[in-house]
Parts: structure tokens; C-alpha cells; sequence
């Protein structure tokens, strides 16, 4: 009897509520990957991390502007994201999520007061940084540094012959690279 009534025409009062609640959580879903998609883009520009960090950021976004990675003869600008945030979505989802806990926590704690405490912990912090550009083969070095599309006759004779065998030699773009972007720990 019970699984006869669940097939039948609903009342009248009901019959537009299914639609209109399908309509409803449809709007939201699309609210809500909206929103997502927006503050993922939002989060990631080079304003959005400067701005709230006074330090250490501060700091290291004033060397970004000095290196090459900032400064380049094509115009190239490489921004906060593009090394420190990967492309793949899942990646992406992990590392903002994770680090925004981590940054927060460094903004209401801040645990340097004043750079020579941060100069002072730069060797620690690289070499972290370093370990998961590391562990991911460089993932986001090689979003925009493919090794197979190199021209190597515009390269130096010791930077090319690296490069062609890097695979072979089971290093990746960090284990030479250090320094590009931010100041290298003394």
C-alpha cells in the first residue's frame, strides 16, 4: 500500500513544490560555483597575497620585484600563484585550502617582529618550499618551462647540456634554480 501511494500524482499543493525546490538548488549550485570560482580567482593575484601580509610578504614580494621572474626582457611577469599555487584543480583546492590556514595563523600570531627574526628562519622556510617544488618534480616550473620545446643553442653550453639530461640525471628544475624569485637563504 505504502509504495503505491509513493508513485501516485501528488496533491495539489505539492505539485509545484518539487519543481520549484529543483529550481532553487539548481540557482544555488550556480550561486555557489560562481562564488567558488571567483574567490579561487580572486585569492590568487598578486594583490590578494601582498595585501594583507605585512610581513614576511612584504619583504619577499620587494625581491620578486628585482628578479628576473618579475623583471624579464620578453615582459613576462611570473606572479605569487604561479610558483606556489599548482593548476591542476584538485592540487589547487588542497594548497589554497591548506595554506590559507597556515597564512592566517601566521597573520594572527606574527611570528617575526621584524626581518632580521625572518632573515633568520628564510633558510627553514626555503628550504620548505623547496622540498614540495621537489616532491612535484617542479610541477609548477614546468607549466610555463618545458624542457622538450627549449632552444638549447640559445642557452649556455653548461645549461644545455643540463637540461637535455636533467630526466636521466633525476633532477628537477629546483635542484639548480634557487634564487630566481626571492633571495636565496645566506
Amino acid at each position: 500500500m505504502r509504495r503505491r501511494s509513493m508513485w501516485q500524482v501528488p496533491k495539489s499543493k505539492w505539485r509545484l513544490g518539487i519543481p520549484i525546490g529543483g529550481l532553487v538548488f539548481l540557482g544555488l549550485g550556480v550561486l555557489g560555483t560562481i562564488g567558488f570560482n571567483v574567490s579561487m580567482e580572486v585569492t590568487s593575484t598578486d594583490a590578494f597575497c601582498t595585501s594583507c601580509h605585512e610581513s614576511p610578504s612584504a619583504w619577499v614580494a620587494e625581491e620578486w620585484k628585482e628578479k628576473s621572474h618579475f623583471k624579464s626582457a620578453s615582459g613576462m611577469v611570473v606572479g605569487c600563484h604561479d610558483c606556489h599555487i599548482p593548476k591542476p584543480f584538485f592540487q589547487k583546492v588542497w594548497v589554497k585550502g591548506t595554506s590559507a590556514l597556515s597564512h592566517v595563523s601566521h597573520q594572527v600570531f606574527n611570528p617575526y617582529e621584524d626581518k632580521a627574526e625572518f632573515e633568520s628562519k628564510r633558510k627553514e622556510l626555503a628550504e620548505r618550499v623547496w622540498a614540495k617544488m621537489k616532491a612535484t618534480d617542479s610541477r609548477e616550473c614546468r607549466h610555463c618551462h618545458d624542457v622538450e620545446r627549449m632552444d638549447f643553442d640559445a642557452q649556455s653550453k653548461k645549461a644545455a647540456a643540463m637540461h637535455k639530461r636533467i630526466e636521466k640525471m633525476g633532477r628537477t628544475c629546483i635542484d639548480c634554480h634557487k634564487g630566481l624569485a626571492h633571495n636565496k637563504p645566506k
